[in-house]
């Protein structure tokens, strides 16, 4: 009973994607605002929200991307911001099984698992959720290009991915 109990882990850790912020103007064409070659802003200031997002913090990330850290580039001016410049947070997670096999007959087995999955709760942000952000196409923040809003709430990440998940299995085989 005490021996023969089996440990395994996932350790997944990754660095934030890029994203490209436009400005939501095309002032590089004289300001036409036809949609095409929308413009990367001016940036003047630290992109990122004050205390954003600590390591190893299990609070709520506020202010990721700091909107008074940019301006609309001047009419018929590219913006300075460069392209994916600026990154989501990164992803850790830690998942871990514990088990054991039992055999009653030579036939006959019965096996125990206990998994967790984000063994240490770490809140991991989901990227689409950076509030005010919609891609160029408007469909999937998958193209990581992020339009910059005077919304007050712009650049706070209001998602989180699955916290700490636990579960249980028997399996009888025979």
């Amino acid at each position: 009973m005490l021996g023969g109990w089996e440990l395994s882990g996932l350790v997944s850790a990754q660095t934030g994607r890029p994203i490209t912020l436009l400005s939501g103007a095309s002032s590089s064409s004289g300001g036409s605002r036809t949609g095409l070659g929308q413009d990367r802003p001016n940036i003047i200031d630290n992109p990122y929200g004050a205390g954003a997002c600590p390591a190893n913090s299990t609070l709520a990330c506020r202010d990721w991307i700091n909107p008074a850290a940019f301006v609309v580039n001047p009419s018929g001016t590219f913006g300075n911001l460069g392209k994916g410049s600026l990154r989501y947070p990164g992803y850790f997670d830690w998942d871990m099984g514990l088990g054991k096999n039992f055999k009653f007959t030579e036939r006959v087995g019965l096996q125990f698992r206990a998994e967790f999955f984000n063994v240490f709760n770490r809140v991991n942000f989901d990227e689409c959720a950076i509030t005010g952000g919609t891609s160029l196409t408007g469909a999937s923040c998958n193209n990581n290009f992020v339009k910059l809003s005077s919304k007050g709430n712009f650049g706070a990440l209001r998602t989180a991915l699955d916290p700490r998940i636990g579960q249980l299995g028997l399996k009888l085989t025979f």
